[in-house]
């Protein structure tokens, strides 16, 4: 066995044995933790905010970020449960999906073509959504009608095959068609240069502007997919669904995933790493009894050290290239 390789491995790829620290203690000191259905549970109630993430990684690795994320969440979940009646369930579901896709145009119409600050432009939108999403669930929930079609959504929401959730599944799949597309595609390899260096990627006669706003499309259309996946899974939508904390655990998933918020590094796997490292401190903590503030303090925490180690680890990295 060559330690010198794996050891290369793991300081490259820094989630990887925070990961496997945090399993073992959690398999050691939490009673219950290391259990089949215990692992596979925690999969699929990650899955959803693992495929925000999915969209997040691309608008990231392209040297932005969106805040509107979770506000999609909400909205795309009111209009598919609000329109079941009138349009039908599946009209309902695509007429949802296309508003995420239609918010995500505008925002990266407004990042690429008009230039103006990534973070502005979505926190605008985050709060426009979440307004929008008010006035349409008139300060009620709203409840897919007990129709054929409606039982059937609620019930795609709950089902599985074996142990995964038709969610966990949808999410693989969709895992699956971001690394083809980041790593075998034009689209993909112009993501990575773009977020490296916009002005090389332009002189390299890369379209920076689509390659953008195209990315901000993505990225609405998971949040609105995770959307309605929510409102299948619970049955319901509220307006203060995935608020407040939805997109800043999403966006810290990715992060700590080793995608560095810079843009051009970035990985669709260790993005998988993260959302379910935060999936497993928040099982350990659930497990242990440990209450929700001190359980969101202590999540803070360790993410406050896992960044730094990583910081402390490409510092290190950088000066013996440097030296070389």
């Amino acid at each position: 066995m060559n330690w010198g390789k794996i050891k290369s491995f793991l300081s490259k790829n820094t989630i990887i044995p925070i990961w496997i620290v945090f399993f073992i203690f959690s398999a050691i000191f939490v009673p219950g933790f290391l259990n089949v259905s215990n692992m596979f549970n925690i999969f699929n109630q990650n899955a959803m905010k693992g495929i925000l993430a999915i969209g997040m990684t691309f608008v990231i690795i392209n040297g932005y970020f969106d805040m509107s994320t979770c506000t999609l969440v909400a909205l795309s979940a009111s209009l598919a449960c609000g329109l079941e009646g009138s349009i039908g369930m599946v009209p309902g579901i695509l007429a949802a999906l296309l508003v995420g896709c239609l918010v995500g145009a505008i925002n990266g119409f407004l990042v690429a073509y008009a230039r103006i600050n990534a973070f502005v432009v979505t926190l605008a939108m985050m709060l426009g959504c979440r307004g929008v999403g008010y006035i349409y669930h008139a300060e009620q929930s709203l409840i897919p009608n007990k129709t054929d079609a409606g039982w059937a959504f609620i019930d795609f929401g709950a089902a599985k095959i074996g142990p995964l959730s038709y969610i966990g599944i949808i999410f693989i799949a969709l895992l699956l068609v971001a690394h083809y597309v980041l790593k075998y595609t034009n689209h993909g390899r112009s993501t990575y240069a773009v977020g490296g260096n916009e002005n090389s990627a332009f002189n390299a006669g890369i379209n920076y502007k689509r390659i953008t706003f195209i990315n901000f499309v993505i990225c609405g259309f998971t949040g609105a997919l995770g959307g309605v996946l929510y409102a299948a899974f619970a049955g319901s939508s509220t307006p203060t669904l995935g608020w407040p904390d939805m997109h800043m655990l999403v966006i810290a998933g990715v992060v700590l995933g080793g995608t560095k918020l810079t843009g051009g590094i970035g990985n669709i796997w260790y993005t998988l790493g993260g959302i379910m490292l935060l999936g497993v401190i928040n099982n350990m903590m659930n497990l242990l009894n440990v209450q929700t503030y001190v359980n969101r303090m202590v999540t803070g925490l360790i993410m406050i050290g896992v960044l730094y180690l990583d910081k402390i680890i490409m510092d290190k990295k950088t000066k013996k290239a440097n030296l070389a």
